[in-house]
């Protein structure tokens, strides 16, 4: 258990630390980057070598402290959302953020009450796939940008210099990004979920002119429809069976959970971005280089991938199955 909590927890670490270096030392950057990026490709190969031959394990955590805490920063988020919003007059996201919000403060403080969570964290194969990708492609990325950035701002000097805020998000969202892979109750799911959300956006609209402006709330607005889907689906889910872990979603009985797992599926098409949900990711193209390969390679895509394929027992012979395959087929087509 020890491995996964720092596999979330190394990268918002030096995501605060690029933060906290001055944007002048390069060197240290460098240093630092090539330290992150060590770390993060050898832990996961460590998991692959500790369970590859194991099936999958899970781990008590916990959590209330954490879940305050979480509570507490989706918040922030949401109040953070409204603020960028309200001062760029785009209300939409202001009314899917607070309906969210809404929707779990409300859950929290009343049917939530005193939930308890049996394991909160898990490892198996496919979720030790999926750290490999984010660790190593990921990682390499961020190494990347690290000398990209300075680049970039030589070759645009109208775009204003914000590489310490720009680290951070990146290596924020990695954290987000272990955070789904080895997150087994929902609510953490959840959390991460969002955080991935509103640093692609925040990543999107880097340059801050008009067309980034626009093709980072397209990619806010439907990755929050994405999200106040899911925090229903997990909401009607508990209300219904009085589960919140992923792993005892899959052995109820298919009427008690394939609502829940289809809310949950939605969103991994939203942020998978399939037909008609592609464009956030075309837009996101304005971005600089770094965020288009995270998006596309490591995180964002991936993400949406991996939760459809998680509840995909759950829908096995059902219209809802029919349904993901018809949009996986025309997202497909129109691609082509």
């Amino acid at each position: 258990m020890n491995a996964l909590l720092f596999l979330i927890a190394f990268p918002l670490c030096i995501a605060v630390l690029a933060v906290v270096l001055p944007a002048a030392s390069s060197t240290l950057r460098r240093i630092i980057g090539v330290i992150a990026t060590i770390v993060l490709c050898a832990i996961p190969i460590n998991l692959l070598v500790t369970y590859l031959d194991k099936g999958p394990v899970y781990f008590h955590l916990d959590s209330h402290l954490l879940n305050n805490l979480m509570l507490a920063a989706e918040v922030f988020i949401t109040a953070f959302i409204v603020y960028i919003s309200f001062r760029a007059k785009r209300y939409l996201p202001i009314l899917l953020s607070v309906v969210q919000t809404s929707v779990m403060l409300t859950f929290e403080f009343t049917t939530g009450r005193g939930m308890h969570i049996e394991h909160s964290l898990f490892v198996d194969k496919f979720s030790i796939i999926m750290a490999l990708i984010v660790g190593i492609i990921g990682s390499a990325i961020c190494m990347y940008a690290i000398g990209y950035i300075p680049e970039y701002h030589e070759h645009y000097p109208e775009v204003k210099d914000r590489r310490r805020y720009f680290a951070f998000l990146i290596y924020l969202f990695l954290s987000a990004m272990f955070g789904i892979v080895f997150s087994n109750n929902l609510m953490w799911v959840f959390f991460f979920w969002e955080i991935t959300t509103i640093c692609s956006a925040l990543l999107i609209g880097y340059r801050n002119d008009k067309q980034s402006i626009e093709s980072s709330f397209r990619a806010l607005n439907m990755n929050l429809l994405g999200g106040l889907v899911f925090a229903v689906g997990i909401v009607y889910l508990y209300s219904s069976s009085r589960v919140m872990e992923l792993d005892k979603l899959l052995r109820l009985d298919k009427s008690l959970v394939l609502l829940p797992a289809v809310c949950i599926a939605f969103a991994g098409l939203v942020k998978s971005a399939q037909f008609p949900f592609s464009s956030w990711l075309t837009g996101a193209m304005v971005a600089p280089t770094p965020v288009s390969a995270l998006l596309h390679s490591s995180t964002m895509v991936k993400a949406g991938v991996y939760i459809i394929l998680r509840v995909a027992p759950v829908l096995e012979n059902t219209v809802a199955a029919k349904m993901l395959m018809l949009v996986g087929g025309v997202s497909f087509l129109v691609a082509a």
